[in-house]
Formats: C-alpha cells, sequence, structure tokens
C-alpha cells in the first residue's frame, strides 16, 4: 500500500510518544481495497504509520493540525475514518475501547475539530508539573495569574495537577465567551468516551454496600498532553460539581443497557441497571476492589435485567458487503446531504434565516406592553397581552445590533417551533422591526421562575417531586426529538400558581442528527455542568439528567454544590470530586437519594435517561398539581 511513498523522517522538534500500537490501515484511492498492517505512533503534533515497532522510519507522516474529521464507520467491526486536508484513511482496531481510545487521543489533538478554541495555545507549549517543586511549568502568563489569584492550593496541584490545567483552559474560555445575556459559549471536547472495561463495572457491586474511605486513585494518562488523568468512570465518585454533561448518543458497538421499564427504544447507550450511592463524606474517594459480581441485589432496589449480556451486541455480519449489495441493485439509502450548523453561517446567512422564520408586520398593533419584568445585556423582557383576546403573553424585545451571537436568537426560536408540549414554554410568534429589533413572543408563566419559589419555600420531597416530574417529561420531549437542551438549571424552569412547570431559554439547545450524533461544544452554566463537560468530553442528552440532578439538589439544599467557592476552586472541585455530597443525606428518604444517584452518575453510561426517570420509584411520590400552589403565598404581598 505504501511502497511507493517516500519514507519520512520523524521529525527531532516532535515531543515524545504519547500513544503507539498496531492497527489496520486502508487508504482511499487507487489501493483502497488493500488493508496493511501497520505500527501507528501519536505524537503531540503528528501521527505516523510504520511497518513495525522497530522501523523509526514513517512510512506516512500525518500533521495533526491537517485532520479535518474523526469519525466511525461500518467498513468493518471496530473502524473509524481518518479524512485530512487530502485523503481519507480507514483504520481498524480489534475492539471498541482500542477504537475510542485511538480516537479519543486523535480528536483531543487536532486542532481543526470543531470551532476553534481560543485556548489552543495550551497544545503547542510543554505544560508539566514537577512534583519537587509542587509547581506548574511552562504556564501561559494568563493561567500564572489565574492561579495565584485563586483558591486552589498547591496540595491541589499535587494531587490532580491535570484537573488543575482543565478548570483553567475551561475557565479563560468561558470568560472570554461569556459577552452576552445567554451566558457562557461553546468550546471543543477534548476527547470521545471510552466504553468501561469489566472490572469497571464489576466494581460498582462493591460500591453500593460501603461508605468508607479509600486511598487516593494513581492517575492515568488523561486526553491531554504532559499530564495523568484520571479513570472517568467509577472513580470519579465522590463530592461533584453543579456542572451538566451531556449523554452520548452512540448505537454502534456500545452495549445496551436494561430499561427500567419496557418504554422502546432510547437514545443512550448501555449501562448496568443501578448508580452508585452519593457520597456522604467530603472529599473521599469510593473507590473498593473490583471482587463483587453484578449478580448481587442492588441496595437502592433498581430493577436489572439479568438476561441481558453483559458483552457487546453481536455486530452485524459484513455490512459492507450488504451496503454493496444494496448499492447495486439500486436500493441503498440516498447519500445524505449534511446539514449545514447555523453556527458556521455568516452574519448575513444568520439574519437570512432568521428573516425567513419570524412574521411580518408591525407586533406592536397586536400586543400591548403591560410592564418590564426582565432586562439582559442586549434587550428587555415584558408581560404583554394581545389586543384581540387579552391573553397574557411574555415579551422578549431585543436589539440585535447588541446581540454579538445571533446564531443563538435563531436556534431558540427554531428549537421552540419544533418543541410543543405541555411541559415547554410554548412558542406564539417572533417579528423583525426595522431589521434589528426582535420580538419573541411566548406563553407567559405568571409565577415564574422555580430560583424564586427556592428563595422563598422549604420544600417538601413531594413537592420536589412533582417538579422533578414535569422537568422530566419536557426533557423527556426534547430528548425523543434528539434536542439537548444543555442549559438546565431552576432559572430556566418556570412555574405558575397552577402547578404548570415548564421548561424555557432555547438558546443552547442542541439538535443531534446522523451526522452528529454527538456533540462537541460546552456550553450552559457552569455549576450545572456534568464532569465530563468541564473535561471537553463528546456528550448527548444526559448532560440534561445530570443538571436536573444538581437542581433537586438546589430545591433541597437551596443552592448547588460550591456556590460559595470562586470560580476557579468551584471548577476544580467539579472536575475531581465527582457525585456531589449532601449537606445532609440522612433527612432524606431512600428515593430520593436513589434519584439523586441515578441522576449524578460520573460514569455516563450508567447515567439515568429521562424516559427511565419517569418511572423512577421517588417520581411515584410527586403530589398533585394543586400540592404546588401554596409554594406561591410569598408573592402575594407582591400584588
Amino acid at each position: 500500500m505504501y511502497k511507493d511513498l517516500t519514507p519520512i523522517q520523524s521529525s527531532p522538534s516532535v515531543s515524545g510518544v504519547l500513544k503507539h500500537g498496531y492497527i489496520s490501515v486502508k487508504e482511499e484511492g487507487l489501493k483502497a481495497f488493500i488493508w496493511s498492517k501497520r505500527y501507528m505512533t501519536l505524537r503531540e503534533l503528528t501521527l505516523s504509520f510504520h511497518r513495525n515497532e522497530s522501523t523509526p522510519q514513517a512510512l506516512v507522516l500525518i500533521f495533526l493540525k491537517d485532520i479535518t474529521a474523526v469519525t466511525r464507520t461500518d467498513l468493518k467491526a471496530y473502524c473509524f475514518e481518518l479524512v485530512t486536508k487530502d485523503r481519507s484513511y480507514f483504520l481498524s482496531c480489534k475492539n471498541d475501547e482500542e477504537l475510542y481510545s485511538w480516537m479519543h487521543e486523535i480528536y483531543s489533538r487536532s486542532p481543526l475539530m470543531g470551532v476553534s478554541n481560543p485556548t489552543n495555545f495550551v497544545h503547542k507549549v510543554h505544560v508539566g508539573f514537577d512534583p519537587n517543586t509542587g509547581n506548574f511549568t511552562g504556564l501561559p502568563d494568563t493561567w500564572t495569574k489565574l492561579l495565584t489569584g485563586s483558591a486552589i492550593t498547591k496540595e491541589d496541584y499535587a494531587n490532580n495537577p491535570q484537573a488543575v490545567l482543565e478548570v483553567l483552559e475551561f475557565y479563560t474560555d468561558q470568560t472570554k465567551r461569556n459577552e452576552d445575556e445567554y451566558g457562557t459559549a461553546s468550546l471543543i471536547p477534548n476527547s470521545l468516551p471510552v466504553a468501561p472495561s469489566e472490572a469497571e463495572v464489576d466494581r460498582w457491586a462493591n460500591l453500593m454496600p460501603k461508605q468508607q474511605a479509600a486511598p487516593p486513585r494513581p492517575l492515568r494518562p488523561d486526553d491531554r498532553p504532559y499530564i495523568p488523568e484520571r479513570s472517568q468512570s467509577v472513580d470519579n465518585l465522590a463530592v461533584t460539581q453543579r456542572m451538566s454533561s451531556l449523554a452520548i448518543y452512540d448505537d454502534k458497538g456500545n452495549q445496551q443497557r436494561p430499561n427500567l421499564a419496557p418504554r422502546g427504544p432510547e437514545l443512550a447507550p448501555h449501562s448496568p441497571g443501578y448508580a452508585p450511592p452519593l457520597s456522604t463524606s467530603p472529599n473521599k474517594y469510593n473507590n473498593a476492589p473490583p471482587s463483587a459480581s453484578l449478580r448481587q441485589p442492588s441496595p437502592y432496589g433498581l430493577p436489572r435485567n439479568n438476561t441481558a449480556p453483559i458483552g457487546k451486541p453481536p455486530v452485524a455480519a459484513r455490512p459492507a458487503v450488504a451496503d454493496a449489495a444494496a448499492a447495486l441493485e439500486g436500493t441503498g439509502a440516498p447519500k445524505v446531504v449534511v446539514e449545514r450548523r447555523i453556527s458556521t453561517m455568516t452574519e448575513q446567512e444568520i439574519m437570512e434565516k432568521l428573516r425567513s422564520v419570524v412574521s411580518s408586520g408591525d407586533p406592536s398593533t397586536l400586543y400591548s406592553k403591560i410592564k418590564k419584568v426582565g432586562q439582559g445585556a442586549s434587550g428587555s423582557v415584558y408581560v404583554a397581552k394581545h389586543l384581540t383576546t387579552n391573553t397574557k403573553v411574555a415579551i422578549k424585545q431585543m436589539d440585535l445590533s447588541l446581540q454579538p451571537r445571533k446564531e443563538l436568537v435563531v436556534n431558540e426560536i427554531l428549537v421552540m417551533k419544533e418543541s410543543t408540549n405541555p411541559n415547554i414554554v410554548n412558542y406564539l410568534d417572533s417579528f423583525l422591526v426595522k431589521s434589528q429589533e426582535l420580538w419573541v413572543v411566548m406563553e407567559y408563566m405568571e409565577g415564574g421562575a422555580l430560583t424564586d419559589v427556592i428563595d422563598n419555600n422549604k420544600l417538601t420531597e413531594s413537592q420536589i417531586a412533582a417538579i422533578c416530574f414535569e422537568t422530566c417529561k419536557g426533557l423527556q420531549h426534547l430528548h425523543s426529538q434528539n434536542i439537548i437542551h444543555r442549559d438546565i438549571k431552576s432559572d430556566n424552569v418556570l412555574m405558575d400558581p397552577q402547578g404548570r412547570v415548564k421548561i424555557t431559554d432555547f438558546g443552547f439547545c442542541a439538535k443531534l442528527t446522523d451526522q452528529k450524533n454527538k456533540r462537541a461544544t460546552m456550553v450552559g452554566t457552569p455549576y450545572w455542568m456534568a464532569p465530563e463537560v468541564v473535561k471537553q468530553k463528546e456528550y448527548g442528552a444526559k448532560v440534561d439528567i445530570w443538571s436536573l440532578g444538581i437542581m433537586a439538589i438546589e430545591m433541597i439544599e437551596q443552592e448547588p454544590p460550591y456556590l460559595d467557592e470562586e470560580p476557579l476552586k468551584a471548577l476544580y472541585l467539579i472536575a475531581t470530586n465527582g457525585t456531589p455530597t449532601l449537606k445532609k443525606p440522612e433527612t432524606l428518604s431512600a428515593e430520593l437519594k436513589n434519584f439523586l444517584a441515578v441522576c449524578l452518575c460520573v460514569d455516563v453510561k450508567s447515567r439515568a435517561t429521562s424516559r427511565e426517570l419517569l418511572d423512577h420509584e421517588f417520581m411515584r411520590r410527586a403530589g398533585p398539581a394543586h400540592s404546588l400552589r401554596p409554594l406561591f403565598d410569598f408573592k402575594r404581598g407582591e400584588r
């Protein structure tokens, strides 16, 4: 395959080997039918193919800056495609773990993956940690200043230097992008998920009955260069953050997780049928030796499908042959046209898209503003009434010239138009006035945000269950349409005295498509983000489940975890502690604690889905709609 290529000597300026191993390679073009066994070596800036492990010369040298896509393909059972500016390579692995590991490492170091990351400079300098001095080496000046002014200690550096670097990058990027009323903006995840090993799965059983502390975990190589990584599966269970990450929509080669109830196909990958308990001791790692079996009963009583195999599902025999036969018969699926994402459009294209979805006419002839109820950097929110029906509505009025990210506005309108549901604040209409003034008319929720309810009440478990149940119904609707909200929190859940609970604020929603079945951007409000989002991993809809769990803690304790910590320290705790520690776990029912446990699993595959949560035992404790009415008694004095 490569005999006509001149061997390339690896560049002496390239840093040391980060990953290496044998792999089967097939190149597109004239010799596309040939698979060759090659020794692949990944360095910080390059990927090279060698004849064998003892051959220093590279047959092919690919610069990571030239890689434009890393995607899984059905060409073989465990195969992915590497696309460069010049050609494509198909790489076949032995198993899923190896496949995702390679994809993870290559993806995380390829600058052209997704949106440009303003902190990519970290990949071009040798950032390290010197355990003798207890200091980082090669840090950019900006990061050095941030660390000096933060509450992160040298002990934190030594305990988990990788996490310190992750939160520095996250915080820097969030600060740079946090320019408008929508909050934080997108970052690029730096890895793909790796399916848990059988040993990791087995360790779940031992984590359940014990709450004792264990020795600190040994660190493993992470998705970032130079600093060792922690396991992101079971080992990350302890005190976690209020950050919200997404589920991974991966239907190829992953185990199927048993459902809690037979509700049809689910969007998320497999997981064991139960989750670890929340830690009740701060800053402890709940590790246990992998000796117990999954057959032992779950102490939380969640049913498991004991007949389902733990192994991977069978791979369809020779899918490429079947595809070829279908193509020959003319019965193959038509080529899919990849839908262009709004975030990649120019401002002119975004405005054209916006004009195509808004209504014509003057909204002031249809609606009369009653009072202003909110103010943002680029606009205001009003309560208004329809002049014909006298129906109250909410109107978000924005000056687009002051809106630096117009694509979020268009995204919000498009998602709301597609998502009519009793548990979602319904979109009614929109108007573009004088080219730059946008009116978005929405359903009015008299009670306001859940945040106000939390600040003025001590909620019962029955009320918490009712609010979680209604919110989860809205999430299940979104997830069934492959939509991720990505910013679930008490500010974005609205209520009224009639007991209605609805999700709002869809600026950060993402649509999962066949071409993009995992998201690769970091958005949302940091305190509600799941650990995998902070670590910049790819994700799916389960980020909303984590956020729902954090919102439940907010209803229990009146605030999310780490709210009193300064930002960098909070991000560090989120990245390192895992599942949050409850302040008074002994006051909560077993059902509520288990609900939090299945929402706040660090291991994404073991985290519950929205469909499963609807059948959770805690949801059966939800009170009727009128049970929420007393939560608005505090508003009587405001009228």
